[in-house]
């Protein structure tokens, strides 16, 4: 069977909010719809050094969690209660880190045709409360930066998935050994992917 070369593979966590409101389901038959296959999954309570290294704290990712969230503020009008991405970003971090260990989650690895773009589509916005209806976070929680930046906490947005291929093989490598990610044969991989199917 000819395959495209434009397979991915993206990290997708259900945070302690999706499992808890028992979401699992739901999260994962979105994926399965579209004809995303799940090449490995588990439950796991997480150690504080995997989330550590989950969320790197590049200057690159403290400026883009910077940026998302100040924006939401001056569109309304408010200011923004930090003064630079560092601050921003440290609190974040740390926010995540205690987050995520502090209840089961479930991790998988899916695989497909432009994986990572189409699991974003799918998740929503950062934001649930701007997530537009039909994705995973506008339909299941309406969180916002401003509820959850009063409360001192990070956003409850249901799911973590990688923002790029990159950016996913190093997830991937944090909560996954190679021997746990599955190779098989999957009718999409022909259904959908094979030219000569339906011919």
């Amino acid at each position: 069977m000819e395959q495209t070369t434009h397979f991915e593979r993206s990290l997708v966590l259900i945070k302690p909010d999706g499992v808890q409101r028992g979401f699992v389901g739901e999260v994962i038959g979105r994926f399965e719809r579209v004809g995303l296959k799940i090449i490995a999954l588990k439950m796991v309570h997480a150690a504080v050094e995997d989330v550590d290294k989950h969320y790197a704290l590049t200057e690159e990712w403290m400026k883009g969690v910077f940026e998302k969230a100040k924006s939401k503020y001056e569109a309304k009008g408010e200011t923004f209660p930090y003064a630079d991405h560092v601050a921003y970003g440290t609190e974040i971090k740390n926010g995540l880190v205690t987050f995520l260990k502090s209840a089961p989650i479930v991790a998988m690895v899916v695989e497909g045709e432009g994986a990572v773009a189409l699991i974003r589509k799918l998740v929503g916005t950062t934001e649930p409360a701007s997530s537009a209806p039909g994705t995973i976070r506008g339909d299941l929680s309406h969180d916002s930066y401003a509820l959850s930046n009063s409360q001192n906490r990070p956003l409850r947005n249901i799911v973590h998935a990688s923002g790029a291929v990159d950016e996913a093989l190093n997830e991937i490598a944090v909560w996954f050994t190679d021997v746990e990610l599955h190779k098989y044969e999957h009718v999409n991989d022909r259904v959908q992917y094979d030219p000569r199917w339906f011919v």
